[in-house]
């Protein structure tokens, strides 16, 4: 009997333990598989919920989900959503988490997009956190003009480093600004170059006048028997003013009488730390350029009917302050600093 009995136990075993793994086999062949949001089984189909991959399998697509808001909305992280759209009726806050994943509603490497589709503009907000990355934007409000486009990277260390594209289909200038006075101008898609340099402007009247960046030639003809005043920018480093050229002459003939005097503003000078040139002879001017320091450079100085064949009067020595002699027709002096 004892022989009979233990085959037929072994047997039972070895079949149940079989028939075991096959059951456990089975059963993981058919696990369905949960998606959380921002993933999707079915491409170019965002996924703001849960999907799920039967047992016939699939293939799991990162989607970049765009929604569009019409009010002010706070970013949830995890909610699907890549790409925020600003299309209210004015300008909406999108408010960001704090870019730290040290809390359960903060944010660590994590990117989020904002664009605007009614032209309002929008603003980004975080809490605790502070923006950086972008030149001119810091603390923890940032407000975007009409047709931006933001993104917002989280540092994972209470930063949102942000990467800004102007709107480029506007009505409005935008774009770089030359040394020379070029402007590089995109307007509805178009781009055109216009310069300012060589424009001349007239002052007709009065006794004083402010240059700007958008002047070349300023010709003074003014009505006023006075002395006058020609004030230039503060000559810098900055892309508006760097290498830009200024001429400044008389046309009215008296400027022997009425002096025009030449200063710069923000204490700038010129050739040699002085504080002014003197236009001081007939239809007599300078030309000059900023330094991209503090120094605009004399480039030339011309006067007088030499320059049309009349009699020429020759000049001295130069003057303390890099003139030449009064009444004298010079066309040009080099720089001398």
């Amino acid at each position: 009997m004892h022989r009979i009995l233990a085959p037929t136990i072994a047997a039972t075993v070895v079949a149940a333990l079989a028939s075991g793994v096959a059951r456990s086999q089975d059963t993981s062949f058919n696990r369905i598989v949960s998606l959380g949001a921002g993933l999707t089984n079915q491409v170019g189909v965002c996924n703001t919920g849960f999907q799920t991959i039967g047992p016939a399998g699939g293939t799991i697509s990162p989607q970049a989900c765009a929604e569009a808001y019409t009010a002010n909305h706070t970013v949830a992280i995890g909610d699907g959503v890549q790409l925020y759209l600003a299309n209210g009726s004015s300008a909406i806050a999108f408010t960001l988490a704090r870019a730290n994943g040290s809390t359960t509603s903060g944010a660590d490497g994590a990117g989020f997009c904002f664009a605007d589709l009614s032209q309002h503009g929008f603003t980004l907000a975080t809490t605790t956190s502070t923006f950086s990355g972008f030149p001119g934007v810091s603390g923890s409000s940032a407000t975007f003009p009409a047709n931006s486009y933001v993104c917002a990277s989280s540092d994972g260390n209470d930063h949102w480093s942000l990467a800004v594209t102007p709107g480029l289909a506007t009505t409005s200038s935008f774009g770089i600004v030359e040394p020379d006075g070029t402007t590089l101008t995109i307007s509805n898609g178009l781009i055109s170059a216009t310069s300012y340099s060589g424009i001349t402007r007239t002052v007709a009247s009065g006794t004083a006048d402010n240059a700007a960046t958008t002047d070349g030639t300023i010709v003074w003809n003014s009505a006023t028997s006075a002395a006058k005043t020609e004030t230039l920018p503060q000559c810098s480093s900055s892309a508006s003013i760097a290498g830009h050229t200024f001429w400044v002459k008389g046309a009215k003939g008296d400027e022997t009488t009425n002096h025009i005097t030449v200063q710069a503003s923000g204490g700038s000078t010129f050739d040699g730390g002085h504080a002014t040139a003197i236009i001081n002879v007939p239809y007599g001017g300078y030309g000059f350029q900023c330094d991209g320091g503090t120094t605009y450079d004399v480039l030339a100085y011309y006067a007088g009917d030499g320059v049309f064949g009349g009699s020429l009067t020759a000049c001295g020595a130069l003057q303390t302050d890099y003139s030449v002699a009064t009444g004298c027709n010079a066309v040009a002096i080099p720089m001398l600093r």
